[in-house]
């Protein structure tokens, strides 16, 4: 029998979700310390800390999905999964999992015209900083295929419980 999600140590996939997500997250605290420290200390201001911290939480959205998913950290509907037994459970969540993955997969086929759409035209964010919004944006790429990633080991997964 498999260990639980939160039981088992964490694959490179759920280690690069999980670090990459708290990279972000360390950065908008630390932003938004130091604009707090600025404007109450010295009465400046670092001019750019909310686009900055912006990004990152796009940053942090994206890019924790791949942990989410392996770890079950996403909602289920418990009232329906109860009332089933053990394999109908499995091909609850094998079809739950199969429908996701092609949402996903869809929609980061999207995220990705968008992004050449960006870079093709050298689209900058109209601010001082004038980010090329290429770079941003290809987070969204990177979570979402991360998450695919995710729903193609929990479907196996699914798989093997059916068969087993």
């Amino acid at each position: 029998m498999s260990q639980p999600a939160e039981d088992r140590p964490l694959d490179l996939l759920e280690r690069a979700s999980l670090w990459t997500s708290a990279f972000c997250m360390a950065g908008m605290a630390i932003l938004m310390l130091a604009e707090i420290l600025l404007r109450s200390v010295f009465n400046s201001t670092t001019e750019h800390s909310d686009e900055l911290v912006g990004y990152l939480l796009v940053g942090v959205s994206f890019l924790s999905l791949a942990l989410c998913q392996s770890r079950g950290a996403f909602h289920r509907v418990e009232m329906v999964q109860m009332r089933l037994g053990p394999r109908g459970q499995a091909l609850s969540a094998l079809i739950f999992n199969v429908l996701a993955f092609a949402y996903i997969a869809i929609t980061d086929w999207y995220f990705l015209q968008f992004v050449m759409s960006s870079y093709r035209r050298e689209a900058m964010a109209s601010t001082v900083l004038a980010t090329p919004l290429w770079i941003p944006e290809s987070v969204m790429i990177l979570g979402a295929t991360m998450l695919l990633l995710a729903l193609a080991k929990s479907i196996v997964d699914d798989v093997r419980k059916l068969v087993a």
